[in-house]
């Protein structure tokens, strides 16, 4: 069982999630548009704990997310573990430096862990996936971050105002006091009861062979065209769509795994190599440039389907650690047991008159 004044972190990182849930279903102009809810926790945390536990805090957060939607094998977590801690760790700076003094809110919190955020994204971006072609993604980034960024930092502030509940932790500061009235582990199970699917063990295996195929194909066949590698990889990737769409009786999405194919095919192409197959006007399309993009995304599609077919939010890990998210999926399903409904001019009051229904 977790210390009392430790279970404020999985409460926090639960909350993280239970946001993510719900800005997943608001409408957005545009498909990639976050608002970021998930880092409200985080900025709240500053005030209610200390620096050790807003790390841990970021932590969980970004380990619940891949675990929630099975992505921890793949290129989406390394994005996310970045972006995550990027962010987290200048927020948490700017707090540090400047709240005494009152030279800045949550607004301009919240736009430094955009920009730490952005940059952090955009740094692996140019390594794994897009190379010098990063260029032209990058100011959309920025801008759309820049704007998200705002607008949480303007519902943080309104928050912090408005909810009885932050009021409470202020005043209580958690210290000694049972902080919830659920039992730790209570909804999924003992936190010492650990396991381990096989499909997890399977895939971290499979993970190593499946990012070095590419060597283990030139030592044992020697000679091998290009185009039989990325066709090798895509058969690759096939098996491990196939394993996933298995283990989740077919509720496999094909689509953000065909945008990635196309976006990182499309951005490879605009540093020619090779043969020129055809133009389009001055844009010429290359065989090398074509199959280099072609091998990146079969790479990272073939990461999210191993992924998926790996994760699940039932994992359990031994020791503190796994107290600790079995006490954060414990508070997620009692966050999501009851389905909310937001009104119109009413989002920060439902939200915290469900959070003070379950402290309390």
């Amino acid at each position: 069982m977790l210390h009392p004044s430790e279970s404020r972190v999985p409460f926090f990182a639960a909350l993280c999630l239970f946001l993510s849930a719900i800005e997943y279903a608001i409408p957005k102009p545009l498909p990639f548009m976050r608002l970021g809810l998930a880092n409200l926790p985080v900025l709240i945390s500053f005030a209610t704990m200390s620096k050790r536990d807003t790390v841990l805090l970021i932590t969980l957060k970004v380990f619940g997310q891949a675990l929630i939607s099975g992505t921890l094998f793949s290129y989406i977590f390394v994005f996310s573990a970045a972006g995550s801690f990027a962010s987290g760790f200048a927020m948490l700076a700017c707090y540090t430096l400047f709240h005494k003094t009152n030279h800045i809110s949550h607004i301009g919190v919240s736009l430094a862990g955009a920009l730490a955020n952005n940059a952090a994204q955009i740094a692996v971006a140019r390594l794994m996936i897009f190379g010098e072609n990063t260029r032209y993604i990058a100011p959309i980034l920025f801008a759309v971050g820049l704007v998200t960024a705002l607008i949480l930092g303007i519902f943080a502030n309104v928050f912090c105002a408005k909810s009885t509940w932050y009021h409470n932790l202020l005043i209580n500061n958690f210290e000694g006091k049972a902080f919830l009235s659920l039992q730790p582990g209570s909804l999924r199970g003992q936190e010492n009861d650990v396991s381990l699917p096989a499909q997890l063990i399977v895939a971290m295996v499979l993970l190593p062979l499946f990012l070095l195929h590419q060597h283990i194909i030139s030592f044992v066949l020697h000679s091998v065209s290009d185009v039989v590698r990325v066709c090798i990889a895509w058969t690759l990737v096939a098996i491990f769509f196939i394993m996933a769409a298995v283990k989740k009786r077919g509720k496999i999405k094909l689509l953000p795994s065909l945008f990635i194919t196309l976006g990182i095919t499309f951005f490879a192409l605009f540093v020619p190599s090779g043969k020129i197959l055809f133009s389009i006007g001055a844009f010429k399309i290359t065989l090398d440039a074509l199959l280099t993009g072609l091998r990146k995304s079969a790479i990272l599609v073939g990461m999210v389907f191993l992924s998926q077919f790996a994760i699940d939010g039932h994992v359990r890990l031994p020791g503190k650690a796994g107290a600790f998210l079995c006490e954060m999926f414990a508070v997620f399903d009692a966050l999501t047991s009851e389905r909310l409904h937001f009104k119109k001019g009413r989002i920060i009051e439902m939200l915290d008159e469900r959070l003070t229904a379950l402290q309390n």
